[in-house]
């Protein structure tokens, strides 16, 4: 007799409980059902049995039910959300496909098993085609009776951020490794050919403006 049941015993039972009734308690000893032995009360008894023995299926939850990707995405440069998926269900929950209406999503676990009561995170990659204002949605598919597809709509916009031609250190026409080695050496000096904002200090805002540019040729 578990600590639940005991406690129930103390402060719930009828004092007129007998012989002639019956218990129904849960796997964790909580007394669910109390009834008496006669017909119409067994059939009620053998009811909560039966609810109490059943495992409930898989049930999805999102942590998001949309996804912003911001007013500000650089163009060239992608940007990474997480949508973390949840089964609050008593059976594992399988997820058969994740898609998107938008070519420049790109989603890496299109499936995935979580277990009851777990989650699993799901990674949203955006990458910019072009500039302007986006949106679309991604779409769930999964085993779960009551929502086998859910919708989550994205959206956002890719802006053209204006090139720095400083940053391309060593003339080659191009932003790209050979000038992010060359900034990684100056890096925390006071080399005024590498301090991209002006502030004395080739630091972290002048890394961010580098970046901006990496990739990008100068005209």
């Amino acid at each position: 007799m578990t600590f639940p049941l005991l406690l129930q015993a103390g402060r719930a039972f009828p004092r007129t409980l007998g012989v002639d009734h019956t218990l129904v308690v849960d796997r964790k000893g909580i007394i669910r059902h109390i009834g008496i032995r006669r017909p119409a009360s067994i059939t009620a008894t053998a009811v909560r049995i039966r609810e109490l023995l059943s495992v409930p299926p898989p049930a999805i939850r999102l942590s998001n039910a949309s996804l912003d990707f911001g007013e500000d995405m650089p163009a060239g440069l992608s940007r990474t959300l997480t949508l973390v998926v949840y089964n609050t269900g008593g059976e594992s929950l399988t997820v058969s496909n994740i898609q998107s209406d938008l070519e420049e999503i790109d989603i890496i676990t299109t499936e995935l098993s979580v277990a009851a009561g777990d989650s699993a995170k799901v990674a949203i990659t955006f990458i910019p085609a072009e500039t302007g204002p986006f949106s679309g949605t991604i779409e769930i598919i999964s085993d779960d009776p009551e929502n086998r597809s859910i919708t989550v709509a994205v959206s956002g916009a890719v802006i053209n951020v204006p090139l720095n031609p400083r940053a391309d250190f060593d003339n080659d026409g191009e932003i790209g490794f050979s000038d992010f080695v060359a900034f990684a050496q100056a890096f925390s000096t006071d080399n005024p050919i590498f301090d991209l904002d002006g502030s004395g200090t080739v630091d972290f805002a002048d890394f961010l403006e580098f970046a901006k540019n990496f990739g990008k040729g100068v005209p």
